[in-house]
C-alpha cells in the first residue's frame, strides 16, 4: 500500500503527465516547436496521399532492398506482402515485404536534429520477437535541393534499424500559423501549472496535513487575505467613483436668501 508521501509523488507525475499532454495537443500533426529557439518546422509539404506515390529512398551502390515510405502518413502502397499492414509507414522489401515502422504524426528534436521516427515494426531477426524493425528520419533544412528532395538511406543495423537523411527545404523554420500563436501556447502552458499547483496542492494537503474544506487550497490563508484586501480596495474605489445625485423632490424648495426674506417679513408683521 502506497504511504503519503508516495501517493503525492504518484499524484505529482501524473499531472505533469496530462500538462505534457496538453501542451503537446497544441502543435499540429506533423509540426514541431524547437524547444530552445521557439522557431516553429512543418513537415506537413512531405506528406503523401490519395493519388501520390510513396517516397522511395535513394540506397546508393545497396540494390539489395527496395524502399518505400511516407511522412505523417502511411504508404500508399497496396501490395505489401506483410502479416499486419495496418498502420504502416515505412517499409521494405528483399525476398518478402516486412515493416519497417509504425505510423507516427510527432516529429521532434534531440538537440538541433529534427527526427521523425517509426517503431514497432515487424520482429528483428534472429532476436526471437524481443525487438521490433525500426525507421528513424533526420531532416535537414535544405533550400538548394530539387522540389522537396528525397530520402537517403544512410545505414542499417542488423536489418532491425533503418537511419535515413532527408535534406529538404521543408525541414527549415516557417512562421507559425496564426490559429497555433505563440501566446496560445504560453497561455496553455499557464493554465496547465496554476493546475498543478492548485489540484496537485489541494492532493498534497488533504493527504499530507489531512486538511479538509477550504484548508485543502494550497496557501489558502494567503488566497484569503489576498481577498479580502481586492475586496476593500473594490469598495473604496466604488465609494470614490460613485456619486449620489441629487433628489429632483427638493428643487422648486426655496434658496437661503428667499427663506430669510419670508422670516423677516412675518416678524414686520408681528410688530405692527
Amino acid at each position: 500500500m502506497f504511504t503519503s508521501k508516495k501517493q503525492v509523488i504518484a499524484i505529482a507525475i501524473g499531472l505533469l503527465a496530462v500538462a505534457i499532454g496538453v501542451v503537446a495537443a497544441e502543435e499540429p500533426d506533423c509540426t514541431v516547436t524547437h524547444p530552445t529557439s521557439g522557431k516553429y518546422y512543418d513537415l506537413s509539404p512531405l506528406i503523401r496521399k490519395d493519388s501520390d506515390q510513396d517516397w522511395t529512398p535513394e540506397t546508393g551502390a545497396d540494390k539489395s532492398m527496395d524502399f518505400k515510405l511516407n511522412v505523417c502518413h502511411t504508404v500508399l502502397q497496396k501490395e505489401l506482402d506483410v502479416k499486419y499492414p495496418d498502420d504502416i509507414a515505412s517499409w521494405g522489401k528483399k525476398n518478402k515485404g516486412t515493416s519497417l515502422g509504425k505510423l507516427s504524426k510527432n516529429p521532434f528534436f534531440r538537440g538541433d536534429s529534427l527526427l521523425l521516427e517509426y517503431k514497432d515494426g515487424d520482429d528483428c531477426p534472429n532476436t526471437n520477437g524481443n525487438y521490433k524493425k525500426s525507421t528513424l528520419i533526420r531532416f535537414i533544412c535544405d533550400t538548394s535541393v530539387t522540389g522537396q528532395g528525397n530520402p537517403f538511406l544512410l545505414s542499417n543495423n542488423n536489418d532491425c534499424n533503418y537511419w535515413f537523411e532527408w535534406r529538404t527545404p521543408s525541414a527549415c523554420s516557417v512562421e507559425r500559423p496564426s490559429g497555433s500563436s505563440g501566446g496560445g501556447v504560453f497561455g496553455t502552458i499557464i493554465g496547465v501549472a496554476f493546475f498543478v499547483y492548485f489540484f496537485g496542492g489541494i492532493a498534497y494537503n488533504r493527504i499530507v496535513h489531512h486538511e479538509r474544506g477550504l484548508k485543502q487550497i494550497p496557501n489558502y490563508h494567503w488566497w484569503a487575505e489576498a481577498f479580502d484586501f481586492t475586496k476593500d480596495m473594490a469598495v473604496i474605489l466604488f465609494a470614490k467613483c460613485y456619486r449620489p445625485k441629487r433628489s429632483q423632490t427638493y428643487h422648486n424648495l426655496p434658496v437661503d436668501s428667499e427663506i430669510n426674506t419670508l422670516i423677516d417679513d412675518d416678524y414686520e408683521d408681528d410688530e405692527v
